[in-house]
């Protein structure tokens, strides 16, 4: 093939018209198509998938089908020369690799079966099989002439046993991993590949592998002797050539370029063992980032953590953080967290995990997710407008003299028509009460209404104290009101309070940060005002606003706000040592 070619090695389609579609979501069809394609330097991929036409239903009756893939794979030699086999299964989107050695045609060959069982168990029904029937309908590749399933099912493994060899005949050879791992010559060949093992690929010594892990630049020889010290521990267990555990240098080399190189050697000679959880790919490059965000004197203090119980929590704080589809928390927002808290207060990994999980939460999704999730949420309430309409219906059903229609799917999507179906709902379920709940309903709608008429007014006073209070100036300090539950959040992990956990009384009660006004905008203390009293007063780990501010500075600022007519709470908590004004000289 040419460069930039592309070529169909299999491609078969199978469409059943017997199957009624119905709204369970029945699949209908089955698409088997693998595709060799030839990069610019010459090496050829070999990728395929297994697709379904799955049928749905909306609420208006119309039937929709759509193509969903079940799985898929692809087979390449990388640039190093070994041959990868990456497989994703899409209903646990669980995305696995695996690199094939001489003697391992077989992996590739159950994978081929399974896909071959896929395409032809699941969507044809073999009970029903028939391909002479004018139901089952070939629309791509060869014509099955057996009848029966057996013969079927013999047919399509000659055909997946051709596709195997053509692969393998244009991916070329499978690498010996004796020569590729000379110092692992004992390992299991499946096993090679996995959880740092790849760092020994080509290395006829330990030196070679420390600068495949560090970098030639950095290396030093007691890196060698100790990476050497670990490959040998590993080799004293029973059944080592069974494990992968060398993922430990995956761990080391998160701090490469980080920290002095003597501080990982450091480590290392303090680590006894290479036994330890892997991280996944994935979870490496959240935790890269998160170390490239970590001021130096943390990541040293990491590192002077025993291994295994870092590794744990890097994993934790990894997953806290998000993945390719949905970002659960910004990274960026790290350094600014460690320099409000203090270098000094993140005294390891788990003192970082706790800042990490305080950082307010964005759930900033991928563009895949979030389409996948529109067509989710539109089709959820169509259902329930779908319901919605069958009680109406049911209801004008039993009614002999009635003004009003039978809904159809058209006319409920009127918002008018909505507007006096929803209406007539309420007044006839009124009706059919009892005069007990009749009374009982217009007594929480009492209660509903003074609620709402207490909580406008309470809103109506927060905004008055927002705008006294926001942007004032008090000496070296400056007052910032919270408007939203992040703001709230940010604040909590920075004076390591729980502050957060009142997001659901913004807009009713008032937060204010004191934060310096030299431009670094610090914040130093959290204010709750609540029903028109200082009810918190407080700073870092809610001590005293006197223990963080010093008496004249947080006098200066209880005064400034006891200054716009709110008297501080007869419990309030952090005025500790302060002079409180008097309360009728406040009032008046």
């Amino acid at each position: 093939m040419s460069e930039n070619s592309a070529r169909v090695l299999l491609h078969v389609k199978f469409l059943n018209h017997r199957i009624e579609p119905t709204v369970e979501g029945v699949r209908t069809g089955a698409s088997f198509r693998v595709v060799a394609r030839t990069a610019p330097d010459g090496r050829v991929t070999v990728s395929g998938s297994v697709w379904h036409r799955v049928h749905r239903m909306r609420a208006s009756g119309k039937v929709f089908c759509y193509w969903q893939t079940v799985r898929a794979f692809s087979l390449l030699r990388t640039k190093a020369g070994l041959v990868a086999l990456r497989e994703l299964e899409n209903a646990s989107r669980k995305n696995s690799t695996q690199h094939l050695f001489a003697g391992g045609e077989r992996q590739l060959a159950q994978l081929l079966h399974v896909l071959g069982h896929q395409t032809l168990l699941d969507p044809m029904r073999p009970h029903e099989w028939d391909p002479l029937n004018q139901d089952v309908r070939v629309v791509e590749g060869p014509v099955f002439e057996d009848h029966g399933w057996s013969g079927i099912e013999a047919q399509m493994s000659l055909i997946l046993q051709d596709l195997q060899g053509e692969a393998m005949r244009l991916i070329g050879g499978l690498p010996v991993a004796n020569e590729r791992f000379p110092l692992l010559k004992e390992v299991t060949p499946c096993r090679l590949g996995h959880s740092g093992l790849m760092h020994f690929l080509d290395a006829e010594d330990y030196k070679t592998v420390a600068g495949n892990v560090f970098g030639k630049s950095r290396y030093r020889k007691p890196l060698a002797r100790e990476i050497q010290r670990l490959v040998e521990s590993m080799r004293t267990r029973p059944n080592w050539h069974q494990s992968h555990d060398m993922s430990v240098l995956n761990w080391f080399r998160l701090f490469r370029g980080l920290v002095p190189i003597d501080w990982v050697i450091v480590s290392m000679r303090r680590t006894e063992t290479n036994r330890c959880i892997a991280l996944k790919p994935a979870e490496l490059v959240r935790a890269r980032a998160l170390f490239r965000r970590v001021p130096q004197p943390v990541l040293g203090r990491i590192l002077a953590q025993p291994v295994a119980q870092s590794i744990r929590i890097i994993r934790d704080i990894a997953q806290a953080l998000g993945n390719a589809h949905m970002q659960l928390r910004d990274v960026d927002l790290l350094p600014d967290l460690i320099k409000a808290r203090g270098q000094r207060r993140i005294r390891g990994a788990r003192d970082l995990e706790t800042l990490v999980r305080s950082m307010p939460e964005n759930w900033v999704q991928s563009r895949s997710l979030a389409r996948s999730n529109q067509a989710i949420g539109t089709v959820i309430n169509e259902v329930n407008a779908l319901r919605e309409m069958h009680s109406y219906n049911e209801q004008i059903a039993r009614l002999e003299d009635r003004d009003l229609p039978i809904a159809t799917w058209e006319l409920w999507k009127d918002p008018a028509f909505r507007q006096i179906a929803d209406k007539f709902l309420v007044e006839y379920r009124r009706e059919l009460m009892t005069a007990e709940q009749r009374e009982r309903e217009a007594r929480i709608e009492r209660y509903r209404q003074e609620r709402l008429i207490r909580e406008q007014n309470l809103a109506a006073w927060a905004a008055d104290i927002t705008s006294k209070l926001d942007g004032m100036h008090i000496g070296e300090h400056r007052l910032v009101v919270a408007r939203d539950a992040e703001t709230l959040a940010r604040w909590g992990a920075q004076l390591n309070n729980c502050i957060a956990g009142y997001a659901c009384e913004l807009g009713l009660d008032v937060f204010v940060a004191v934060v310096d006004d030299n431009g670094g905008g610090r914040v130093r203390l959290n204010i709750e005002i609540s029903q028109n009293r200082i009810m918190q007063f407080v700073g870092t780990n809610n001590q005293d606003a006197v223990k963080e501010l010093g008496m004249g500075a947080a006098q200066q600022v209880l005064d400034a706000i006891t200054g716009t007519g709110i008297p501080v709470h007869d419990y309030a908590i952090g005025v500790q040592g302060l002079t409180l004004p008097v309360r009728d000289a406040v009032i008046a």
